[in-house]
């Protein structure tokens, strides 16, 4: 029997590689092309401004009244955080954490300076 090489197995191997990350570049290529050309064929158009008469434009302009709406909220929305922040510092948030160490930490350390002996 003429056995088959280790070199020959990995030449093979290596071919294998490079037809299948050439095949998903390839893949990868048309995905772009074709990507491109539709893009080109539906591509959505401009429209064309409208010329409008001196008598169509509008006189009034919102932007005051706008700007007041967002005042507004804007107000509201600080209030409520201000609210919301002193509820937080009422509900006892962290007093454990200000009241040092707990029992759980005192046990844990008695335990870290027992020796090993007897201990699984």
């Amino acid at each position: 029997m003429g056995g088959v090489t280790l070199s020959d197995i990995i030449l093979q191997g290596l071919q294998l590689s490079a037809m299948g990350i050439s095949l998903t570049f390839a893949a990868l290529g048309l995905l772009i092309v074709a990507m491109i050309v539709l893009e080109r064929l539906f591509r959505t158009r401009e429209l064309v401004p409208e010329e409008r008469g001196p008598e169509e434009t509008p006189v009034v302009s919102t932007l005051a009244r706008d700007t007041e709406d967002e005042e507004i909220v804007a107000a509201i929305t600080v209030a409520l955080a201000h609210l919301r922040s002193l509820e937080i510092c009422r509900g006892g948030l962290g007093t454990a954490l200000e009241a040092g160490h707990g029992g759980w930490w005192m046990i844990g350390r008695v335990q870290q300076r027992q020796p090993f002996i007897g201990r699984k």
